[in-house]
């Protein structure tokens, strides 16, 4: 699955420089063309989205069933938590097993989980950041659409050990005014950079990083399509490597 072509010692260079790097024409072109229309027709996304500080995880149908009051309240609460710089909003599909399922297509998207999670990525992914401890990965397909969004934060917990962060993009034909980006903060939480979207394109970032996605327009087009995630080491209960939680040294802006 993984490019042949790609040079790990040199990306390893770039990697060092911020810690954060965007790795172009990641995967096999075959295999990116597939995870594209794959996790747009068989990826069973659910509503994904923060309520009083917990992550809720709705099923579209259950979604259906909600009357036009209840989904009025709900988006009021997600606005909310939004306004806050709390909150987030997208549709999600959890990797784990696929099971006995007959669909082809969501199984293949369950095997590039099994291969970002196997040892052939794992290590090329110790050579380019130089976090030898990485032992594993976690993931999810992401789908935002106009609406959705997420604020900024860092990626670090308490006891999982969170090394590096990805995102593999799979969207084509995005416009950056459509928002959707891979935005960076300073420590002061002022804005820096942003990554837009694109296709078959690997973004890894330390994840002392403080980033968002910003909120996608209504006028966007296209779905913003991910399959994105951590790469852990050795989780420790109650020991993490010393970074501040982002809510305790930002101020608004």
């Amino acid at each position: 699955m993984l490019n042949p072509e790609l040079d790990l010692d040199a990306l390893a260079e770039q990697y060092r420089l911020e810690k954060r790097l965007r790795i172009k024409d990641f995967l096999e072109a075959e295999v990116a063309a597939k995870i594209f229309q794959y996790s747009q027709e068989s990826a069973e996304y659910r509503l994904v989205y923060a309520k009083d500080g917990q992550n809720v995880a709705m099923g579209m149908d259950e979604l259906a069933k909600l009357s036009a009051s209840e989904k009025k309240q709900m988006n009021l609460e997600i606005m909310n938590a939004g306004s806050k710089g709390e909150g987030f909003l997208y549709s999600g599909y959890q990797m784990g097993q696929a099971g006995d399922t007959e669909d082809e297509k969501l199984r293949f998207l369950h095997e590039v989980f099994e291969f970002f999670n196997g040892d052939a990525l794992i290590s090329a992914i110790r050579t380019i950041t130089g976090e030898t401890g990485i032992v594993s990965a976690d993931a999810q397909y992401t789908k935002f659409t106009p609406g959705h969004f997420l604020t900024r934060h860092r990626d670090v917990v308490p006891g999982k050990d969170r090394r590096v962060a990805y995102v593999y993009s799979s969207t084509w034909g995005w416009h950056p005014d459509w928002g959707g980006l891979l935005q960076f903060y300073r420590e002061d939480g002022s804005p820096r950079d942003a990554w837009s979207p694109g296709f078959n394109i690997l973004s890894l970032f330390d994840t002392s990083h403080i980033h968002s996605v910003t909120y996608v327009a209504p006028f966007a087009q296209a779905p913003r399509l991910s399959l994105s995630g951590w790469f852990r080491g050795e989780a420790v209960p109650g020991v993490e490597r010393e970074v501040w939680n982002v809510k305790t040294n930002l101020t608004p802006n």
